[in-house]
């Protein structure tokens, strides 16, 4: 009778556990619901539908903030005044446009009666951001009391820029340069001055090499690392000279995993698609430590040189 018992208790017990997961299942459900009604609404430009996600509490609360900008609103008059004009002046997107808006995936739900807070990540554009909303439930559904937004893609860009001013100054070629497979063009000379600038840095190069027995001095090659703070991206160009006299440019990326270190990738110029190089800066022990790689235009890595250079006195 005992053992029977205990078998209806088990019973009843993982019933409320199944019936409390599938109540908490069904709620997380109606939360994505109403987030994904405020996303496709305000891209879409309908002010109505928005407004109806929120709360209209004195409560409510709006903060996004990175390094470029900053908005905090207080109160749903404040909230309503400044999106009701955001949505009148914006262009609608499509939904190819804004379906990478609608994927919001990493949730991470804690529901408490009729308040709910709830984080996520939203799309690939920015996938250093992580979205905060609470929500409140009303008349049995679901609206958005506050909504917070760090822009940790601001950050991570402007921690590769400090990367990078943390090298300025000139530099000179220590030691002999390396290649693998080994190359029969040898460095003599290479100077380097990185220096900030009011539209991010620049860097200015200037080596002598040898190549069976004959000595080269190239024209110098001008770098440029430039912020764009709308993708919270680096665009690098760099600016050459062929031994014909000829000036091409080359473009690409400046990325950074870790402190004191920065990657440059640039393109081919007749091909924006293939990698054409890509070096990493380190700075180890004071010394600029640089390793490169070299592709062809069919995707293959040819070659990988390394240097070392020193402050210049």
């Amino acid at each position: 009778m005992k053992h029977l018992l205990s078998l209806g208790l088990l019973s009843l017990s993982l019933l409320a556990v199944s019936i409390k997961t599938n109540a908490q299942k069904s709620e997380e459900e109606a939360i994505k619901k109403t987030l994904k009604q405020e996303t496709t609404s305000f891209f879409k430009a309908n002010y109505a539908d928005w407004a109806n996600t929120w709360a209209h509490d004195s409560a409510d609360y709006i903060l996004r903030a990175g390094t470029n900008n900053f908005q905090e609103l207080r109160g749903w008059n404040a909230i309503s005044k400044e999106y009701q004009q955001d949505i009148k002046n914006m262009t609608p997107l499509d939904d190819a446009d804004m379906a990478t808006y609608l994927n919001k995936y990493d949730y991470q739900f804690y529901i408490n009666g009729n308040l709910a807070t709830v984080r996520f990540k939203e799309g690939n554009k920015n996938p250093n951001n992580t979205e905060t909303r609470t929500l409140v439930k009303q008349n049995g559904a679901w609206k958005i009391l506050n909504y917070v937004l760090i822009d940790g893609g601001s950050y991570a860009m402007q921690d590769v820029i400090n990367n990078m001013k943390a090298m300025t100054g000139k530099w000179e070629l220590e030691g002999k340069d390396t290649s693998e497979p080994a190359s029969p063009v040898e460095l003599q000379t290479l100077k380097f001055d990185l220096k900030s600038t009011s539209n991010g840095l620049e860097q200015y190069s200037e080596f002598r090499y040898l190549s069976h027995g004959q000595l080269f001095a190239p024209p110098a090659v001008i770098e440029y690392f430039v912020p764009d703070y709308n993708s919270n991206t680096i665009t690098y160009m760099s600016i050459e000279k062929n031994r014909q006299g000829q000036t091409y440019t080359n473009t690409g990326t400046v990325t950074s995993d870790k402190p004191h270190s920065f990657t440059v990738t640039a393109m081919y110029s007749e091909k924006p698609t293939a990698k054409q190089s890509e070096y990493t800066v380190t700075l180890e022990n004071g010394k600029w430590h640089q390793v490169a790689k070299i592709y062809d235009i069919n995707g293959k890595q040819t070659n990988i040189i390394t240097i070392n250079l020193k402050r210049a006195e």
